[in-house]
């Protein structure tokens, strides 16, 4: 890679970083949001939102070939999606572990150094983001 390709790639990573940072704040607060709402469109708007969220960071990460933490979004994405699409409410127990994957994915994301590598342990992120869609076939249920 020459100079120009390095330059270039920085200044992406550039921009992503600052999209990521937006992206993770909106999942933030829309998960804030939701416990506050019922199930009403409003709680359906914010899912909506979250749901978005994951998505274009996962299409972000893709983009630049941030192979450490598409995966992650595309977790998040997918039981994001089953919550639109089947229009529940977050359950209670899930909460905290929703919480503690995008807390784990903001931490993933401030190691991305300048060339694409994160260096944060991404064991326990796994395990969480593992938990959460292990119980994506009882929430289908509901």
């Amino acid at each position: 890679m020459d100079m120009r390709d390095t330059d270039f790639f920085k200044e992406l990573l550039s921009m992503f970083k600052l999209e990521a940072a937006e992206h993770v704040q909106t999942i933030f607060s829309g998960l804030q949001q939701l416990n506050q709402a019922d199930a009403s469109d409003r709680y359906m708007g914010i899912t909506e939102t979250i749901h978005r969220a994951a998505h274009s960071l996962k299409g972000a990460a893709r983009t630049i070939g941030l192979s450490d933490v598409e995966p992650i979004c595309q977790s998040l994405e997918t039981f994001f999606g089953v919550m639109k699409r089947q229009k529940i409410q977050l359950p209670p127990d899930l909460k905290e572990l929703v919480n503690r994957a995008v807390d784990g994915l903001k931490t993933v994301l401030a190691s991305v150094n300048d060339e694409g590598k994160t260096y944060s342990d991404k064991t326990e992120l796994i395990r969480v983001i593992d938990e959460i869609n292990s119980r994506i076939p009882e929430i289908n249920k509901q």
